[in-house]
């Protein structure tokens, strides 16, 4: 039952936000005393509605080949998430602004360089460990571990440090989905991976609505003068209900993304724990088997030497 309500939010919750576009984005203050003209503006009529229909459209299509029972298999999952990332870049080239700055102050610095230390630490443990058993303890762990964040510090700050970059709008949605894509491709298990995608873009689709409502009230206000000559007053405009709908839109899908992750992750642990419960016991009946033979040998030289 979890498992099917799950991909049903992670369905409707995207259609949720894709609908909002129909709702008022941005109103007046029904209590203003001055008439303004427009009142009001729906999500069709501003550019950051069909932003909205975009972000809200692309997280269905990654929800509808995430729903799958093969969406864990690594190929699968690696393929989705390849994908993904080159849609998103599209999206943002043609939905974005024309270029993105961002300045690296000393807190963007230390939360880029936390996420690639994290990234590179879940990698050497999915990928490294498992291959090098020597390398898997806590002393050999926390040297390495201390050495790449040293790096990584020092590489982001002498590069990127105080320094502010224009990028392509299409660019830096590529770069922040990819970093995204590759944080998600090095967690175990690695089938879920396209989950955990799904996840990560849900939070920031609505990092996208939620901090866009000041944007919304300037372009009603900007709409207004346009039309008239005068707009209503900034602290006098609201953001209307389609902007909550398309908030409530990417809460169901998130809780939908993380209970079909959790519920997927529960199955692969399980089968992983049958897994090597089903070898030990192999292992223990085949040593009770040489254990046998090695005592019916012992048991057949002890008669011979008896009857010699």
């Amino acid at each position: 039952m979890k498992h099917n309500w799950s991909k049903i939010a992670v369905t409707l919750g995207p259609v949720i936000v894709m609908a909002s576009i129909v709702w008022e984005y941005a109103r007046t203050n029904p209590a203003y005393g001055f008439l303004v003209e427009p009142w009001s503006l729906r999500g069709y009529e501003m550019d950051q509605g069909w932003t909205y229909f975009a972000v809200g459209a692309a997280l269905l299509l990654l929800s509808l080949v995430v729903i799958p029972g093969r969406a864990v298999q690594v190929p699968y999952s690696a393929t989705v998430v390849g994908i993904t990332t080159v849609i998103a870049a599209i999206l943002g080239f043609v939905f974005g602004a024309d270029s993105v700055t961002i300045t690296f102050s000393f807190f963007v610095s230390t939360i880029l360089s936390l996420a690639l230390w994290l990234m590179a630490y879940r990698t050497f443990k999915s990928l490294v460990l498992p291959r090098v058993p020597s390398l898997d303890r806590f002393s050999i762990r926390t040297l390495i571990n201390l050495g790449v964040l040293i790096v990584v510090f020092a590489i982001v700050f002498l590069t990127l440090g105080g320094r502010s970059v224009s990028l392509d709008s299409g660019l830096a949605v590529f770069i922040g989905v990819g970093l995204l894509a590759l944080f998600a491709l090095a967690t175990a298990p690695h089938g879920l991976a396209a989950n955990r995608l799904l996840i990560y873009l849900s939070v920031g689709g609505g990092a996208v609505i939620a901090l866009s409502g000041a944007s919304l009230r300037t372009t009603l206000q900007e709409a207004q003068i346009e039309a008239i000559g005068v707009g209503g007053q900034y602290k006098d405009l609201q953001v209307g209900y389609g902007w909550f709908l398309a908030l409530t839109g990417i809460l169901i899908l998130f809780v939908g993304a993380v209970a079909l992750w959790a519920t997927r992750r529960d199955v692969i642990i399980a089968r992983n724990r049958a897994r090597e419960q089903r070898a030990a016991a192999e292992k223990s009946a085949q040593e009770i088997r040489e254990a046998y033979e090695q005592y019916e040998r012992e048991k057949a030289g002890a008669g011979t030497a008896t009857a010699n």
